[in-house]
């Protein structure tokens, strides 16, 4: 998990079954029926490492797919980066979206911000990107949530379209400030800042998109989620 995620802060209790998953899907379609709304995109991010289980996962994938009726192009899987996991996907006969937590375009940075990149480095993981790119033709997305004074410089701007215009399309970025959590105090960048760095990598030619922040008024935006306390988990414990 990354470093400032209060999921990752949290610890690991056990992973979801394919069931437990789909019935997320389920409900959120049904959610939306009730409001004359369809469901239109299911994006397997927020909470845990999707492919720390992909198994299940992937089980839940086909199921959507095919029992809901949700096509591979409205379909993404998000993963912080773990190669073993990408290079199966890349062989999985549906072309899901493919959506990383990268965070840090250096690899001393996305150490500390990502751990998992002390296993699995950056070189190693864009050529994870190249491969799956090559087999599936869909464009990855580079997620970056932007922290004050650590990864929104110039510099971090310019080091993270080079990795973008290395794969070929070039990646999608989605940028968004970084919400605060207990276990890690650091302050997201302003509204301006976060401006200012997508329009450093429009202009040096990476598609980017400013995310709204929501959820952040109940701890539930992006890298918040978490049990305010102790929850009783009776499934046995797996190991992805």
């Amino acid at each position: 998990a990354c470093g400032f995620c209060a999921t990752g802060q949290a610890g690991f209790s056990r992973q979801l079954t394919a069931g437990e998953i789909v019935e997320q899907v389920v409900h959120a379609a049904r959610t939306s029926a009730a409001r004359d709304q369809r469901l239109a995109n299911v994006v397997f991010m927020g909470m845990g490492e999707p492919l720390a289980n992909e198994e299940a996962v992937w089980q839940a994938v086909t199921r959507i797919h095919d029992a809901i009726g949700i096509s591979a192009r409205h379909l993404t899987i998000s993963t912080v980066g773990i190669i073993p996991g990408i290079n199966t996907l890349a062989d999985r006969p549906l072309p899901v979206n493919l959506a990383v937590s990268l965070h840090a375009a250096r690899n001393d940075l996305r150490n500390s911000l990502v751990p998992i990149n002390k296993r699995y480095p950056i070189e190693d993981l864009m050529q994870a990107c190249r491969k799956y790119l090559q087999k599936k033709n869909r464009r990855v997305t580079f997620e970056w949530a932007l922290i004050k004074d650590v990864n929104d410089t110039p510099r971090d701007a310019r080091e993270l379209a080079k990795l973008c215009k290395s794969l070929k399309p070039s990646a999608h970025v989605n940028l968004i400030p970084l919400n605060p959590t207990l276990g890690y105090l650091t302050k997201g960048s302003a509204p301006e800042e976060v401006r200012e760095f997508a329009d450093q990598l429009i202009d040096l030619g990476v598609n980017a998109t400013v995310r709204r922040n929501r959820g952040t008024d109940i701890d539930a935006a992006c890298g918040q989620l978490a049990a305010g306390q102790p929850v009783a988990i009776t499934s046995r414990s797996i190991v992805g």
